[in-house]
């Protein structure tokens, strides 16, 4: 029985270690592709400062990411984002854009910071958004 210990114990220590080495890995990678979205996203979002109203380019690259950011980013952030593409399209004042775009960049900074993996979603195909830049 002891001779039994001696090779079962290190192999499942080894194998307990490689498992969260993966977890390790994984929850990284999933940092790293939110952290460049969220970069892309904070840089786009100069396309709806009110002097570069009609910067195509970047409001269409906004919309990419905040699209790819369905895939691993919370529901939060998501929906914040599209929060803040309403207040744009329409006849808000400036107060009410800065603020949502404010609590946009709050979301964003708040998820980096807690560094969780997405496990879940409440999203389903009605909360996606369908915005032009025309």
């Amino acid at each position: 029985m002891l001779e039994w210990l001696k090779i079962v114990l290190p192999i499942a220590a080894a194998a307990i270690a490689w498992l969260v080495n993966e977890w390790q890995k994984r929850k990284w990678e999933q940092y790293q592709r939110k952290e460049a979205n969220y970069k892309e996203l904070l840089h786009t979002l100069r396309g709806f400062y009110t002097g570069a109203a009609n910067d195509l380019q970047l409001k269409e690259a906004f919309l990419d990411q905040l699209t790819q950011s369905w895939l691993y980013c919370p529901d939060n952030v998501i929906t914040l984002g599209y929060q803040f593409l309403d207040t744009v399209g329409g006849a808000n004042v400036d107060a009410i854009k800065k603020e949502s775009m404010g609590r946009f960049v709050a979301a964003i900074r708040k998820d980096l910071l807690s560094q969780e993996l997405v496990k879940s979603t409440s999203l389903s195909a009605k909360d996606f958004g369908h915005y032009t830049t025309t």
